[in-house]
């Protein structure tokens, strides 16, 4: 018997399926790191059609998103609030059932502010859980909510909010 998690196939089926983990847990890290680099780097609803589905629901600490339309503009509006921010994911667990999964993570990211601000940069800890979906195109991520554990510094200022 295999541990849970891990491949219980042998050969050929073995490979397929660490391919399948593997091309899931890249969805991830895929999104986390282009975050990380929007400042550099320009996105549209189109590109995030190569990580999500179509029907998308995205939940984070601070709001969420539905669908494909409009996310490249919510995603860069996001990262609006801070200078730099700094994701590291953790412990990717992936369990496989045919064509759809569950992938399990932990995240570390710090959020800088602006040079000009006097705010204490923002360290979180978060536990993420994600649904995948197997599509003619690969492995699709049709749900990510990231659901905070902890939280160190400051929010960024918000309107009405000091």
């Amino acid at each position: 018997m295999s541990a849970p998690g891990l491949p219980r196939a042998h050969g050929a089926a073995a490979v397929a399926e660490l391919l399948d983990r593997a091309e899931i847990s890249g969805l991830l890290d895929r999104y986390l790191l282009d975050f990380d680099d929007l400042g550099t780097v320009a996105r549209d609803d189109t590109w995030y059609g190569t990580l999500f589905t179509p029907d998308l629901e995205l939940v984070f600490p601070v709001g969420g998103h539905h669908g494909l339309a409009g996310l490249a503009q919510f995603q860069r509006a996001a990262k609006a609030n801070w200078a730099r921010t700094h994701h590291a994911s953790t412990n990717h667990v992936v369990e496989l059932a045919g064509d759809a999964a569950e992938l399990t993570a932990k995240l570390l990211v710090t959020h800088v502010h602006p040079p000009e601000s006097a705010r204490a940069d923002l360290r979180t800890g978060s536990r993420v859980a994600a649904r995948a979906v197997r599509t003619p195109d690969g492995w699709r991520l049709s749900a990510l909510a990231i659901h905070l554990v902890w939280s160190r510094g400051d929010l960024p200022p918000r309107p009405g909010r000091p």
